[in-house]
């Protein structure tokens, strides 16, 4: 099965951690697509959840680099992470009660989201946390 998203070097914000977790996140969302491609609806559940949770984990770590680098964007990007996040329960949700189409929103709005906040809003701290020296 081809994965639906590809890791690229652009997306690197240098931070070890950070690029391993936005790795394991394109892994997740991949691992979603497929179970959704396959028609195995409880995998495609599963995935679903494990994608949701490791996208909590991983907005939960930046946030505390971010505060810790005191940063000035932290509040801003504290909302566009729960935004996204109470985004996707709702597509869960909708998913969960037998709307199929659901995941394809889930799926556009993980690949066209997770690209653009990344380079945009994420490379946006790079410099800020490298100067406060956080990382």
């Amino acid at each position: 099965i081809m994965a639906l998203v590809y890791w690229t070097q652009d997306l690197n914000t240098g931070f070890a951690d950070v690029d391993e977790q936005h790795q394991i996140l394109v892994d997740h969302f991949n691992k979603l697509d497929d179970a959704f491609k396959s028609a195995d609806y409880e995998a495609t559940k599963k995935e679903l959840q494990d994608l949701i949770d490791y996208t909590i984990f991983h907005f939960g770590e930046e946030e505390k680099m971010l505060e810790a680098a005191h940063y000035r964007m932290t509040e801003p990007h504290k909302k566009v992470h729960a935004n996204f996040i109470k985004k996707m329960g709702e597509l869960q949700g909708r998913f969960e009660n037998g709307d199929i189409t659901a995941l394809q929103e889930v799926l556009d709005m993980c690949d066209g989201w997770l690209f653009r906040h990344i380079r945009l809003n994420d490379h946006g701290y790079i410099a800020d946390v490298k100067a406060a020296g956080v990382r």
